[in-house]
């Protein structure tokens, strides 16, 4: 199949798929953006919509067990593993339209566009739409995909409750109509490596470097982990802030800045030996407001650390050395860290050879395309079950979990070229 023919049938979908974006925010409005809890009537109506125009295309279409949509454009043997692409349909309180969403169109735009150029292809090609990858909701990502693949423990259904409702999420997809009791006993995932041969994800990109570096599509190599101190604290001691000299101090605001400042110096120094794709974020940083005054010297100062890094040896250095950097300023200030709980997840490499892969394809149709890291998504519980994954993202203004996500339909294009090609070619 040429390149310049793929281009085409792509280019013809386009309204295709303005029209799926447009039917999913009428249906999900809220205020300026849009919002679809996992499991609520508005990402249902959204994944009808999805199996709606999936059956207007004549593809095969199934829910599984947890509520995951699934449309097929059948190969020629059905026996063989297949080539999965798509998405999660949820989105963040009042967030924009395309966080998620725009993968799942992608996909379903992807088989039309395959449809139209009368391929025959030799594997099943299935586009879906995932539920329950925002974290917001029930308080853990990823909960379709993990469904989908067997690695979510089946107590987490009864266990895991929705933050507004209070009720839990076995409730939330019994009420839709899906079968939890199903499926805690389903004795084989509906995902697997004996399954599926490849996932390909397309996403917006939810940061300002493609937009930055005007390059219309990123190919991550990886999907960051993170160590995270989510409720640490520093205890120094109040004290009176004329009357006490330096030496005598034991100032907690002090002591937190120098180890955020120490921390970013860290990460400068990473950079600067050539570790790609490292972030470091202080998102909490407060005194006591029962307690703080301008004349006292602060004894208490709450904050949180969150250091990301794509490559693991990266990140195992960073948490051993933020506990050595907290130990030395503490005991020079005389005072202590608390830093609490650590918590977070490591790196998901995504699969070389598919990466390889998306990178020939956007090559073909002269794509240019950035090699950069991503957070993360979907794509990262299919790698980790043993199913070669890999992502595109596509460039997006103004950043995503908010209403101000700004697409364009005309990078989607560059993006679903990438994807149906690529799909076709490991078929």
């Amino acid at each position: 199949m040429e390149p310049k023919d793929i281009a085409k049938a792509v280019d013809h979908r386009l309204g295709f798929a303005e029209a799926l974006f447009d039917a999913a925010a009428a249906k999900t409005r809220d205020g300026e953006g849009i919002t679809r809890a996992c499991w609520s009537k508005e990402d249902q109506a959204v994944a009808d919509i999805f199996a709606e125009a999936a059956r207007g295309l004549d593809l095969e279409v199934v829910f599984d067990r947890a509520g995951n949509v699934y449309a097929t454009l059948p190969g020629r043997d059905r026996s063989a593993p297949g080539i999965l692409s798509g998405s999660h349909l949820d989105s963040v309180p009042r967030g924009g339209n395309f966080d998620g969403y725009a993968g799942a169109v992608a996909g379903l735009t992807s088989l039309a566009a395959v449809r139209d150029l009368g391929v025959d292809p030799p594997c099943d090609l299935t586009a879906t739409g995932i539920r329950g990858e925002e974290s917001v909701w029930f308080g853990t990502a990823y909960l379709g995909s993990r469904m989908a693949v067997g690695s979510l423990p089946p107590g987490e259904l009864d266990r895991l409750k929705r933050g507004d409702s209070g009720r839990s999420l076995a409730d939330h997809m019994a009420e839709l109509g899906f079968d939890p009791a199903a499926l805690k006993a389903e004795a084989e995932p509906h995902v697997s490596p004996a399954t599926t041969k490849a996932f390909l994800e397309l996403h917006i990109e939810q940061g300002p470097i493609l937009i930055g570096e005007g390059v219309p599509v990123g190919i991550p190599v990886g999907i960051k982990g993170n160590a995270r101190w989510p409720y640490a604290r520093c205890i120094g001691a109040y004290d009176h802030a004329a009357a006490v000299p330096r030496s005598y101090r034991r100032d907690a605001v002090l002591a937190t800045v120098e180890l955020i400042g120490a921390v970013e110096e860290l990460w400068l120094a990473m950079e600067r030996e050539g570790i790609p794709n490292l972030v470091f974020t202080a998102g909490t940083l407060f005194t006591n407001p029962a307690e703080h005054a301008m004349t006292k010297i602060p004894g208490e100062c709450d904050f949180s650390l969150n250091f990301g890094a794509t490559d693991t040896p990266a990140l195992d250095r960073a948490r051993a050395r933020i506990l050595e950097l907290a130990a030395e300023i503490a005991a020079r200030r005389k005072l202590t860290f608390d830093l609490g709980e650590l918590v977070g997840t490591d790196p998901t490499p995504l699969d070389e050879t598919l990466r390889a892969d998306l990178g020939k394809s956007a090559e073909s149709f002269g794509i240019p395309a950035k090699v950069m890291g991503t957070v993360g998504h979907d794509a990262s519980i299919f790698q980790r079950a043993g199913i070669p994954s890999a992502m595109i993202l596509v460039r997006n203004e103004h950043g995503s979990h908010n209403a101000q996500e700004a697409m364009e339909m005309a990078d989607f294009g560059l993006g679903v070229r990438v994807l149906a090609a690529t799909m076709l070619a490991r078929a």
